[in-house]
């Protein structure tokens, strides 16, 4: 039997994690990444055993080394670890751990085909199943599945009713690199056990992640988030651009700067003069779930969707990397065992859990902010 053409769309977690299951079943896909080179983010993700215990045997590994390869603080020794009671993580599972996302992708990326600088810009399916790109290149496959994140080239093709919600909460990220003797006097003897931290303030939490750690600085990812106050919460913008994230009001800082009484490391890391200096970022918590018929008919095109393509989680309190990796160890499996001519039939197999985990995140990011009803806008 002749292997089938897949072409991947997006070389996140998602895509590489079943480009990476293909391949361990014999299968070789080709994987097309808009990104001009191999991105490196710098951020956490948390990893449950349920997710990244399958994908071992793919990138055939054993889980202790696994930790010691892309734990946030494995570069001093450390493996990931968390303190559950101090975070507010769904359902977090006896061995979760940290995850450094840059070094999560290197691993996954080992042996795979990534063509670069490869934005999609539409997908043919008259006759056959043709793939254009913005630099000028047309690839034939049998099988295209698009897992390019919230905002699918694929999905706005196919499906353009399909828009994520908004839920109604205010969140800004921001980074920052800490000279390991600063981080030893002032945050050190906080994360003992742990490598995040939260902390409530009203109905404000503040959340501080290690993101990398070496002998001679720390990384750390800090994230604000609130429910929304209403129609004139200036912070609360659903109907911003994309392009608009990097353009933080000047009531943000204002917030920030009614904070009290913080313990350290929290005073030292949501310090407005230190915070106006730095690259900030204006969150959207977007949240979207595909209907199960519409992916079904988009399969007889050949067309599959998969992780925050089909069913995207707001970024605090979801899960939407580990559903990303359970949706490659799944589709691949499936591929290797029935081919791609029934890939509707996938869904039938895969969406309880999605609905399940749109159900869990936005429960779980209601209960961060203390709220029992986390409802929605739509974009």
């Amino acid at each position: 039997m002749s292997q089938p053409t897949v072409s991947i769309v997006g070389a996140g977690i998602g895509g590489l994690t079943l480009g990476r299951c293909l391949l361990h079943r014999g299968i070789r896909a080709v994987l097309y990444e808009k990104a001009p080179s191999s991105p490196r983010h710098t951020y956490a993700i948390t990893l449950q055993p349920a997710s990244y215990r399958p994908l071992l045997k793919a990138l055939d590994i054993d889980e202790s080394t696994f930790r010691k390869r892309v734990a946030v603080d494995a570069g001093i020794g450390g493996s990931g670890n968390i303190n559950a009671e101090g975070y507010g993580y769904r359902n977090l599972e006896p061995a979760s751990f940290r995850a450094h996302r840059g070094k999560l992708e290197e691993l996954l990326r080992e042996g795979l085909d990534v063509r670069w600088e490869h934005t999609l810009q539409s997908v043919k399916t008259d006759g056959s199943l043709d793939l254009e790109f913005a630099n000028g290149q047309c690839v034939k496959a049998d099988i295209a599945i698009g897992i390019e994140g919230p905002h699918s080239v694929v999905r706005k093709q196919f499906l353009p009713s399909a828009s994520p919600d908004i839920l109604p909460y205010v969140a800004f990220n921001g980074k920052r690199r800490i000279p390991r003797e600063t981080f030893d006097k002032l945050y050190a003897s906080s994360y003992k056990n742990t490598t995040v931290l939260e902390l409530r303030n009203g109905d404000i939490v503040l959340n501080i992640s290690i993101s990398e750690a070496t002998p001679e600085q720390v990384s750390i990812s800090w994230i604000y988030s609130r429910p929304s106050r209403g129609s004139s919460d200036a912070l609360f913008k659903p109907n911003r651009p994309n392009a608009a994230a990097k353009d933080i009001p000047q009531e943000f800082y204002t917030e920030v700067e009614g904070l009290e009484e913080l313990s350290q490391p929290f005073a030292d890391v949501f310090d407005a003069e230190k915070l106006r200096k730095e690259r900030v970022l204006h969150w959207l918590m977007r949240s979207i779930l595909i209907q199960k018929s519409e992916l079904q008919d988009l399969g007889l095109k050949k067309i599959a969707l998969m992780g925050d393509a089909a069913h995207a989680e707001q970024i605090i309190g979801g899960g939407g990397a580990n559903g990303a990796i359970d949706d490659g160890v799944s589709l691949a499996k499936w591929i290797a065992e029935k081919g791609t001519a029934d890939i509707t039939s996938w869904y039938h197999e895969r969406y309880a859990s999605w609905q399940k985990g749109q159900e869990e995140s936005q429960a779980s990011i209601a209960g961060i902010h203390g709220q029992q009803d986390a409802g929605k806008q739509k974009l």
